[in-house]
């Protein structure tokens, strides 16, 4: 066998197997190079382990009375608890399969070395159910990051589901055309942001909603003047659809929590009296932010501006009327129409 054998062996027996929790011992290691048929003496590990810590390798040396009595390797890039943030990541999220799941957690898992992958499963239960059933998103993100690096538009379809569960094309198979600039992960959906060409403004499609896209050969529309993603994030994907406006709630105390964790720190907070606030928030006003909204009703409620008001009584009057009739009216379309 040769040196070099001997001291690659070494160190992917000492990047896989060993980190602070779990040395090996200097009389281990030469159990284990004898197995192989490689030198085993103190003298030839010391000066393999010193060869490769001379190189950059982070071999740490635990030592008594001045001689080396055990080993581990301490270069390890993720330590135990990012990659459990990361396995319960993925196995929480809905866009990936279960099947797919399971393998990026293998992976993930195997980062931490053998002695750590056992204590590396997912600690969160997440119903299959919620999963998705393809792989179809993750070839879509992909796309998507492409058309992006080379700056130019996509084109694609985009579903909606039937009474019978079954997709079909929005708008009677309408082929839609993005200029996209990036792609969000918002209350677990993924979405591609980019310039509508119909719209002639900024929007957001779920990418699980589309097929796969095609890259067209047009060149990109480049971002508006002074826009933000991360504005666009705040101000939009909470509240999908409908006009930008700024709002003022009007909440009571114990409600600050509901508003911080929807709109975030940086709320604007005004009014405040032992009993109440404002809260003052700029985002996309449609039937997705007024239902917000209603499930706070007494709690939280619109201050202005008026046509908001207005709006939102609208909605109230139109839920009472529909459900003494037992039947749905034509005035409910204007809140939710996207």
């Amino acid at each position: 066998m040769t040196d070099k054998s001997s001291i690659a062996f070494l160190l992917k027996y000492l990047t896989e197997n060993t980190d602070e929790e779990h040395p090996v011992s200097s009389a281990e290691l030469r159990g284990l190079l004898r197995k192989k048929g490689y030198p085993s003496d103190p003298r030839t590990i010391r000066k393999d382990i010193d060869m490769l810590r001379e190189v950059g390798y982070d071999i740490m040396i635990i030592g008594q009375n001045g001689l080396a009595t055990s080993y581990f390797y301490g270069g390890q890039e993720w330590d135990k608890a990012e990659l459990r943030i990361l396995i319960d990541a993925v196995s929480s999220a809905r866009f990936i399969t279960p099947e797919r799941s399971r393998k990026i957690i293998r992976k993930l898992a195997g980062l931490a070395g053998n002695q750590n992958r056992k204590e590396l499963v997912p600690d969160l239960f997440v119903s299959e159910r919620v999963k998705a059933q393809s792989n179809q998103l993750l070839y879509c993100l992909e796309r998507i990051s492409s058309a992006i690096r080379q700056k130019k538009k996509i084109v694609f379809k985009y579903y909606n589901y039937n009474t019978a569960k079954k997709r079909i094309h929005r708008h009677g198979g309408e082929t839609y055309t993005l200029s996209p600039y990036a792609t969000l992960w918002e209350d677990d959906r993924y979405y591609v942001v980019g310039w509508s060409d119909k719209r002639e403004d900024v929007v957001a499609f779920r990418l699980d909603r589309m097929p796969v896209p095609k890259i067209s050969g047009e060149d990109a529309v480049p971002p508006p003047k002074g826009f933000s993603l991360q504005d666009y994030s705040d101000k939009v994907t909470r509240m999908y659809g409908g006009q930008t406006e700024t709002v003022t709630l009007h909440c009571r105390s114990g409600m600050m929590d509901q508003v911080i964790d929807k709109f975030g720190l940086d709320v604007e907070i005004t009014g405040v009296t032992q009993d109440s606030f404002d809260a003052t928030v700029t985002v996309a006003v449609g039937g997705t932010f007024l239902s917000w909204v209603f499930q706070f009703a007494g709690q939280i409620f619109i201050k202005g501006p008026d046509s908001v008001r207005q709006l939102y009584e609208e909605m109230l009057q139109t839920a009472r009327h529909d459900m003494s009739l037992n039947d749905f009216s034509e005035v409910s379309e204007r809140v939710w129409k996207l």
